[in-house]
């Protein structure tokens, strides 16, 4: 989930170090430098999309204006293929600290995926979406490191619910289970390092005085309580007699924001905090088989994968018991 998931991946991948941020690159040809295929994919990427947001607007389905399942399934589609790289956005070159660009069409992680699916389908015209983007990304669209949205069960859902419904318990068709936590941006910002905010050397006295400053950004807060509602796994599988749960595929939108969630994720050791939510993608449905649209960190691009048998690889000893979710208001 944009910085979050890449400090994840790497501390409990490595184990030891700070978080490094892949610059992964896909060269369109060999005629064209490293540089000139990044913002080529970007810009090409970036055309395509803007189009179907346009497009959604003047499409028409058999009764009448497109909807919002077709909408989302048309913009999704655009960025198949793309490739995933954690944490690849920042504030831009106005930013004081994470310095990334501020919006990338070349490459993705799962939570940077959802959030420009959902402002394009948010978006009457394409020179709406980067303000709904903004909005999404950061508490009340104001663009800074420290308003950013960084945990899914403290920050972006909850922010985002003036935009965003739950709709786990209806989806569920009865109760549902509660993820909780207590997330400690104190204790995470003390873990982030000189990477974030691209220091050629880490031991300069610009470096580490900029470090110390985003670090004490970090005081402010206090440890607060998360929680999520989801769906446990167990009610997706029915057992091995009865296997997938069709009712209850059934009854989740095309469109919808799925977020996997690992109830008080005990992750302190590595970022300082434990989280409640590791992973987002969006359900898509083709021909009645419900998929999982997400930028996967395991096949490293935007792909589809079957629901059932995404979740299916989760044995019951994970971490991950179950997934909450969402749709756009509309």
């Amino acid at each position: 989930m944009s910085f979050i998931e890449d400090v994840v991946s790497h501390r409990k991948d490595r184990m030891t170090g700070g978080l490094k941020k892949a610059f992964l690159i896909s060269v369109l040809t060999f005629f064209l430098s490293p540089a000139m295929a990044v913002n080529t994919i970007d810009s090409e990427n970036q055309a395509l999309f803007y189009k179907a947001i346009d497009d959604n607007q003047t499409a028409k389905s058999p009764s009448g204006a497109i909807s919002y399942a077709d909408k989302v399934d048309a913009l999704s589609q655009v960025l198949l293929g793309a490739e995933y790289v954690g944490g690849s956005v920042g504030e831009g070159e106005s930013g004081v600290y994470d310095k990334d660009p501020l919006i990338r069409f070349d490459v993705f992680d799962c939570t940077t995926y959802v959030e420009t699916i959902l402002a394009g389908a948010m978006s009457a015209a394409s020179d709406e979406f980067k303000e709904n983007l903004m909005r999404l990304r950061y508490k009340e669209g104001n663009v800074s490191f420290v308003s950013r949205n960084h945990f899914p069960s403290l920050d972006w859902l909850p922010n985002n619910q003036d935009k965003l419904v739950d709709i786990t318990s209806s989806v569920a068709g009865g109760a549902v289970s509660m993820a909780n936590t207590i997330i400690d941006k104190t204790a995470w910002y003390q873990h982030i390092g000189d990477d974030v905010i691209h220091c050629d050397a880490a031991s300069s006295n610009e470096c580490l005085t900029l470090l110390t400053r985003l670090q004490a950004e970090g005081n402010v807060f206090v440890p607060e309580p998360a929680f999520l509602s989801y769906i446990p796994l167990t009610d997706l599988f029915l057992g091995e007699a009865k296997g997938t749960n069709q009712a209850l595929l059934d009854r989740i939108p095309s469109g919808s924001v799925i977020n996997m969630v690992r109830p008080d994720w005990p992750l302190k050791q590595w970022i300082g905090t434990n989280m409640n939510v590791s992973h987002q993608g969006i359900a898509i449905r083709k021909n009645g088989t419900l998929f999982l649209r997400h930028a996967s960190v395991v096949h490293k691009k935007v792909i589809d994968e079957n629901f059932s048998d995404y979740f299916s690889n989760f044995s019951s000893t994970s971490s991950l018991k179950g997934f909450n979710v969402q749709t756009l208001r509309y």
